[in-house]
C-alpha cells in the first residue's frame, strides 16, 4: 500500500471507530438470523419465529458475562461496556437484569474457561455474553447453549476469525475487531514511526511477539508480516515468540531478542496488551526506546505509561467498550423481541492508531481507558 493511501486508510478507520464507539458499528454482509430466547423456556411453547410481547416491562432476565480473564484490563474494559448497556436497557425498557461475571483469572487458563462455560449452561441463564481463546473446545459448548435456548453472544473473540461465518448457527451475534486490520495498521504505524525517527528501511530485524497461537489471533501476526513484505521487503522479521499470555515470559522473550540481535534490532511488534507489557518493560530496562520502534495492540496502564515515556511508539487500540456495549445491548434486545435485531451475525468495529501525539485527545483517552465511561 502506498504511503498516501495508508494515511487515508488511517483517517477512514479512525473516523469509523469513533462512530462505532458513539453509536453502532458498521455491518458486513451476511445472512440474516433469528434466535429463540431462553426466556421462552419459562413460557408455553410457541411456533418458531413468534415474536415476544410488545412490552417486556417488569420482566427479569438472567445474563452472564463469561470472561476469558478476570485479571485482564482489556476484558475489564469490555465488561464496563456490558454493564453500561445493561443499565441503559433496564432504564429504557423497564426490565431487570440478574447479572453476574464469571471466568478464570488468566487468559491462559482455557480449561477453566471451558469448565466455567459448562457451569453457566447448567444454570440455564437467559443469555451468555462471552469471548473465547479456545475455539475448538468452545464450539460444542456453544452448540449446547444455543440448543438449550440460551441467547449466546460473542464479543471480540468468537468461533472464527470474524466475518468468515464460522459456526454461526451455534450463536446469536458476534461483535469483533478485524485481526487482519489490526496487523496491517500495526505495520503501517511501525513504518510511520521509522520515518519519524529517520530510520533506514533497507536493513534491520523486527522482533515478533504474541501471547498464544490461536486461529483468529494469528491473523494479527500474518497480516503484519504481509504488510511488511509488501512495503518494506528488505527488513527481516523474527519467528514469533509466544509467551502464554504471561508478562514475565513476554519480558524474558523480549530481553532474549534484544541480546540476540543487538544493534541489528530496529523494533518490536507485540500482538496483545499482555505481550506489550513485557516488551515495554524490557525496552525500558535496556534504554533503547529512542533507537528502536515498538508497536503494541490493546491498551492498559503499562502500555499507556510506556507511550508517555517513549518505550512504546504506537498502540493499535480496539474499541473494547463499544464491542461490549453492543454485545450486551443486542442480547437484551433479542430476549425482549424474540429475535435478533441485527441483519448480519458478524459486526466489525475497526481499531485506531494511538501515539504520543494524539493520546491526550478526549476520544483517544476514552479508548485508552474506558473506566472513564463507567456509570
Amino acid at each position: 500500500m502506498k504511503k498516501g493511501l495508508a494515511k487515508k486508510l488511517t483517517a477512514a478507520l479512525l473516523a469509523g471507530t469513533m462512530v462505532c464507539s458513539l453509536a453502532a458499528c458498521a455491518k458486513k454482509e451476511a445472512a440474516p438470523t433469528t434466535a429463540v430466547p431462553a426466556a421462552a423456556k419459562a413460557e408455553e411453547a410457541k411456533p418458531e419465529g413468534t415474536q415476544a410481547p410488545e412490552t417486556a416491562e417488569g420482566k427479569t432476565y438472567s445474563i452472564v458475562y463469561l470472561t476469558p480473564s478476570t485479571a485482564s484490563q482489556f476484558w475489564t474494559y469490555v465488561g464496563i461496556g456490558i454493564e453500561n448497556a445493561m443499565k441503559d436497557m433496564e432504564e429504557k425498557e423497564g426490565v431487570k437484569i440478574d447479572f453476574s461475571t464469571v471466568g478464570p483469572a488468566e487468559e491462559s487458563q482455557t480449561e477453566d474457561y471451558v469448565t466455567a462455560f459448562e457451569q453457566c449452561i447448567a444454570k440455564k441463564p437467559d443469555a451468555i455474553v462471552t469471548a473465547t481463546l479456545a475455539i475448538d473446545a468452545t464450539v460444542p459448548k456453544a452448540k449446547e447453549a444455543t440448543q438449550n435456548g440460551i441467547v449466546l453472544n460473542f464479543v471480540n473473540c468468537g468461533l472464527g476469525v470474524g466475518d468468515d461465518g464460522a459456526h454461526e448457527e451455534d450463536y446469536n451475534q458476534f461483535y469483533y475487531c478485524s485481526n487482519d486490520t489490526i496487523g496491517e495498521m500495526a505495520a503501517q504505524a511501525f513504518l510511520e514511526a521509522m520515518d519519524a525517527k529517520s530510520m533506514d528501511k533497507t536493513k534491520g530485524t523486527i522482533g515478533i511477539n504474541m501471547n498464544v497461537e490461536n486461529e483468529a489471533l494469528n491473523h494479527r501476526i500474518q497480516s503484519f508480516r504481509d504488510y511488511m513484505a509488501a512495503n518494506a521487503p528488505d527488513l527481516t522479521l523474527t519467528d514469533t515468540y509466544y509467551n502464554g499470555n504471561v508478562v514475565e515470559t513476554s519480558q524474558a522473550n523480549a530481553e532474549n531478542i534484544i541480546s540476540t540481535f543487538g544493534s541489528d534490532l530496529i523494533g518490536m511488534y507485540s500482538g496483545n496488551n499482555i505481550t506489550g507489557d513485557g516488551v515495554c518493560l524490557a525496552v525500558q530496562a535496556a534504554g533503547i526506546g529512542d533507537r528502536i520502534v515498538s508497536v503494541a495492540v490493546d491498551s492498559d496502564d503499562t502500555e499507556i505509561n510506556a507511550l508517555k515515556n517513549g518505550s512504546l511508539d504506537a498502540i493499535i487500540v480496539q474499541d473494547a467498550y463499544a464491542q461490549g456495549y453492543k454485545c450486551m445491548e443486542n442480547a437484551i434486545q433479542t430476549l425482549i423481541n424474540g429475535s435478533n435485531p441485527e441483519s448480519v451475525k458478524q459486526v466489525n468495529c475497526p481499531p485506531v492508531i494511538i501515539t504520543s501525539s494524539n493520546m491526550n485527545d478526549k476520544e483517544m483517552q476514552d479508548l485508552l481507558d474506558p473506566t472513564r465511561l463507567k456509570k
